[in-house]
């Protein structure tokens, strides 16, 4: 049912009841009914507010059809994290795949080490004694980005120049 229409519906039901248990307590007072007349015209009112509310019930069908898609909500949920899952092991599998060649990287480039010779007497033995490993460091690759005249907070809507290019004779 269109909201407009159940409003429709709704107003002037609860002011019905409303006026019925109220000139039901108005009769009493004045003595043209006793009580027991009083309870019908209560549950007269309440009636009137009660039909109104199972109106707007869902029906059976209604019922099977929102809990099937509960359901389905449920299993696209499922879904969604093992998904978020599978996509955190590949990450992890990534993370390790670039540590191992970065480590399989700086072992190509370190130089080989040199045999150590027998020193001369009173000389130090430089090749023993324990030095710090130099390790080059990887770059990462700095994204180029291409300025078209536009800035942030520009109102006016320019068109984009296109650069010329060089024309190729054709055969």
């Amino acid at each position: 049912m269109n909201t407009n229409t159940t409003r429709l519906i709704d107003i002037p039901s609860t002011i019905l009841a409303i006026l019925v248990i109220i000139g039901g307590v108005v009769l009493l007072f004045f003595g043209k009914i006793d009580y027991v007349e009083l309870s019908f015209f209560i549950v007269t009112g309440v009636g009137l507010i009660g039909y109104n509310s199972a109106l707007k019930a869902p029906s059976p069908a209604q019922s099977q059809q929102l809990s099937t898609l509960a359901e389905t909500a449920q299993a696209h949920t499922d879904q969604i994290t093992a998904t978020q899952q599978q996509l955190g092991q590949v990450q992890e599998l990534a993370l390790r795949a670039v540590n191992t060649a970065t480590y399989v990287q700086a072992q190509v480039q370190a130089p080989a080490p040199m045999q150590p010779q027998t020193p001369v007497q009173g000389m130090v033995n430089l090749a023993t004694s324990p030095q710090p490993q130099f390790m080059q460091p990887i770059l990462q690759p700095v994204p180029q980005y291409v300025d078209y005249g536009r800035h942030f907070g520009d109102s006016q809507v320019m068109p984009i120049a296109a650069q010329s290019t060089q024309k190729i004779p054709t055969v």
